[in-house]
């Protein structure tokens, strides 16, 4: 399971668990994971679903059953849970997030923001973490990919960027999480942290932030112009 990221929030108060992976792998990978931190996955409070896809919804049944986690998504991505996701992994309906709300457990806080595009009610984060002491500012952008290739799709997939852009630049975000391992360095990153001097290799300042959304952007405007030039070519 080397391509997908599950993260643990670590509170005051419990742990809230950033995407849940598949149901055939979120014991292994999520709840031993945490055990071979030093963590109890009974400690589990809430598991915030990034968008409901197999490769991050799948093991929230799981976690929801074994510990009584709550689950947080958006409504649009519920709704898309309810149509997509097969019965025997599906979790039972739980909290429903707006944008804007704010996850709190015990001395951390997330703000969420429903980004569509990746799924129709993706779901991207600002919270704040520690590192030796330091405080930093994470930004998650819930879903990386272009899906479907419609150009509605692209159009939203655009527009959330663009919005996410000033909410990363604002919030001075300095580290960007994914919720798969090739897009945020994790592969060199852990490699990295096993002998790590004084630095992070996470922490890559507020203008990478933006670069990577930007970036995401950029690869849409060009998707959505490969579309729509596709579509008038096919129309003659």
């Amino acid at each position: 399971m080397t391509d997908w990221s599950a993260w643990a929030l670590t509170t005051s108060q419990g742990i809230i668990v950033i995407d849940a992976i598949f149901d055939y792998s979120v014991e292994d990978e999520v709840v031993n994971g945490l055990k071979k931190l030093g963590l109890n996955p009974a400690d589990i409070k809430y598991v915030l679903v990034s968008h409901a896809h197999t490769d991050h919804i799948g093991g929230a049944k799981y976690l929801q059953d074994h510990f009584g986690a709550r689950l947080v998504m958006s409504k649009e991505d519920w709704d898309l849970s309810d149509r997509t996701i097969p019965e025997r992994i599906r979790p039972k309906r739980d909290i429903e997030a707006k944008d804007g709300d704010t996850l709190t457990l015990g001395d951390a806080t997330i703000k969420m923001y429903i980004t569509p595009g990746h799924t129709p009610g993706t779901v991207s984060s600002i919270y704040k973490v520690k590192d030796r002491g330091a405080t930093h500012t994470v930004a998650t952008w819930g879903g990386t990919t272009i899906q479907g290739g419609k150009p509605e799709t692209y159009l939203a997939y655009i527009a959330s960027a663009d919005r996410y852009k000033d909410i990363v630049k604002k919030a001075g975000a300095d580290i960007v999480l994914s919720n798969h391992t090739a897009y945020d360095n994790t592969p060199a990153n852990i490699k990295q942290l096993a002998r790590r001097g004084a630095s992070n290799p996470y922490v890559v300042g507020n203008t990478a932030v933006l670069r990577y959304i930007t970036t995401a952007e950029e690869c849409a405007k060009a998707g959505y112009l490969a579309t729509t030039k596709l579509a008038g070519t096919s129309s003659r």
